[in-house]
């Protein structure tokens, strides 16, 4: 989590990558934080209701080379 947490603090060093790249693992940095947080918090709930499964689909697409365009 604290790897995850310091994305958005690195990604300014980060000149290598292009904006959309940057982007691309900023969302996927806060997906994969966000997954964490909520099975963590009510796993049940999480599951049954789907927002598990809407988070990593989310997860997915953002980290597919051809999600943006």
């Amino acid at each position: 989590m604290e790897m995850l947490m310091a994305v958005p603090c690195v990604l300014p060093e980060a000149d290598w990558l292009s904006a959309e790249q940057q982007l691309r693992l900023l969302a996927v940095a806060s997906a994969a934080a966000g997954c964490v947080r909520l099975v963590m918090t009510d796993a049940d709930t999480a599951i049954l209701h789907g927002l598990l499964a809407r988070m990593c689909a989310s997860l997915t697409y953002a980290s597919r080379p051809d999600a943006a365009g």
